[in-house]
């Protein structure tokens, strides 16, 4: 993934669905109360940083978690398809299963959903296209845009899952995405 400049990441927060490990994938699942405290949260740690742009995923869970921020900063959202999770077909609205793990090593393709490069490749896509809007732009988005970049990208301090909410800033360097959590 070819981005070279700083941005900042975050995962929306929590929903009922996430609480309960049910499989969201793109059904659009709304922020539970806790996962609203959690945007304004993120929001308020957000609040002194030199945001510019906003991008994010068009489902609820994201949309409101980026309007927490967008509030505090005065700044309009772009939304992009591509930013959406990644679609898993006849599991969505399962519990996570023994599939999970086959899914994000791209062995095992959901009936009915992407294959794991397939979402790589649209989030990728994605990815690049918020961040060449310049610097200081944050991607509003989902938990499996992170495995998805770990695909291509070293990322360091490891982080194996994006907690729900919790803002973060990437500045890249040479195929390697060193991250500071905020707040």
């Amino acid at each position: 993934m070819n981005i070279d400049i700083p941005f900042y990441f975050l995962r929306h927060g929590e929903t009922d669905w996430n609480k309960d490990k049910i499989v969201q994938g793109q059904m659009d699942i709304q922020l539970n109360e806790t996962g609203r405290a959690q945007a304004i949260r993120a929001a308020e740690i957000l609040r002194d940083e030199p945001l510019e742009h906003i991008v994010a995923s068009p489902l609820s869970r994201a949309r409101d978690t980026a309007l927490a921020v967008a509030l505090r900063h005065d700044i309009e959202i772009t939304y992009d398809e591509g930013l959406m999770e990644c679609h898993l077909g006849i599991h969505q609205g399962e519990l996570q299963g023994d599939w999970t793990p086959g899914y994000w090593a791209g062995e095992y393709h959901p009936e009915g959903g992407e294959s794991f490069q397939q979402f790589c490749e649209r989030v990728h896509g994605a990815m690049q296209r918020a961040v060449a809007l310049g610097p200081n732009t944050l991607i509003v988005a989902h938990g499996g845009l992170w495995l998805a970049a770990k695909a291509v990208v070293q990322i360091e301090p490891d982080m194996r899952r994006m907690p729900n909410a919790q803002p973060i800033l990437i500045r890249p360097g040479n195929g390697i995405w060193h991250h500071t959590t905020l707040g």
